[in-house]
């Protein structure tokens, strides 16, 4: 009945695996678990060697490395049943996390008709309460704190907007449809623009209290890495898509003066201003991603 599609990248999926696994044996749905290597380089131990032999998933490894839009198309092309969980490898659990998401489905498949099965619905994402040791690490710590753990409440009002696709099942005929765009380069925002895409073609969006936490915290200097290779995604995406439309997209239209304004910031101590306290202000940050976009569009 249900197809987990979890893609993996220099990660140890192994912890999530056999937490699935338990959940999984104590249902009376038929579960299929896959796990797709996305061509992991050989400088660790990414837990190969035991997901070869483990009874129970389907495991593959890519020779070449796919992407994170591509990766997920493949993964939901090659599944068996027509409902995909799709998460990310660094999430962890909760205890009923399988069969909540089972029960919300059932209960919302009886509202709706025969002919009008389509449907995406989101569990949310959350972070540990504690923060991390190592200082190098806060940074991604409070930023997913602050800004991506959001309550379900908040979620549901939200809808559509600023869709993520660490934890959520969806019907496959439409991820099928109306697969993940490819058109990107890196990381970043196809899964803001294919949220979009659903919302467009009438797919609904259901909200539910399930989230996974988070558990791969990346150093200050990954973290902002990623934070300007998403923006120059979102960009490229943006060249190709104009409809996309995010909270800085926006602002940056409705403000045209802010290109003049962030230039006043050099980028340096905007970082700085982020990796030397305790509790940064995200003002900050935004101010960064403006800077980036500008300079990329």
């Amino acid at each position: 009945m249900l197809s987990v599609c979890i893609p993996t990248y220099r990660y140890d999926v192994r912890p999530l695996i056999r937490e699935l696994l338990r959940q999984s044996a104590k249902l009376e749905q038929i579960i299929e678990i896959l796990v797709y290597d996305d061509a992991s380089p050989d400088d660790g131990d990414w837990g190969r060697e035991e997901l070869r032999q483990l009874p129970g998933i389907r495991y593959v490894e890519l020779e070449q490395n796919l992407g994170r839009a591509a990766i997920r198309n493949k993964m939901a092309q090659e599944a068996s049943f027509s409902y995909l969980l799709l998460l990310d490898a660094d999430g962890q659990v909760p205890p009923q996390f399988l069969s909540k998401y089972l029960l919300c489905l059932a209960d919302i498949i009886v509202e709706k008709t025969s002919e009008d099965k389509a449907l995406v619905l989101v569990g949310g994402r959350k972070y540990s309460n504690q923060p991390p040791k190592d200082e190098n690490l806060h940074l991604h710590w409070r930023y997913g704190t602050k800004r991506e753990s959001r309550h379900v409440d908040r979620r549901g009002k939200e809808e559509w907007l600023g869709f993520q696709t660490n934890n959520f099942l969806v019907s496959r005929k439409p991820l099928l449809e109306y697969p993940f765009p490819e058109g990107g380069s890196g990381y970043g925002h196809e899964d803001t623009l294919w949220g979009q895409q659903m919302e467009a073609v009438g797919v609904p969006i259901y909200h539910i209290d399930n989230p996974v936490i988070h558990l791969g915290l990346e150093t200050n200097d990954v973290f902002l890495r990623k934070q300007r290779e998403a923006i120059s995604n979102l960009a490229l995406l943006h060249q190709q898509s104009p409809h996309l439309r995010t909270r800085l997209i926006d602002l940056a239209k409705r403000f045209p003066v802010l290109k003049q304004i962030v230039t006043f910031f050099p980028e340096g101590w905007l970082v700085r201003r982020l990796t030397s306290s305790h509790r940064p202000s995200f003002y900050w940050l935004d101010v960064l991603k403006l800077k980036w976009w500008f300079a990329r569009t």
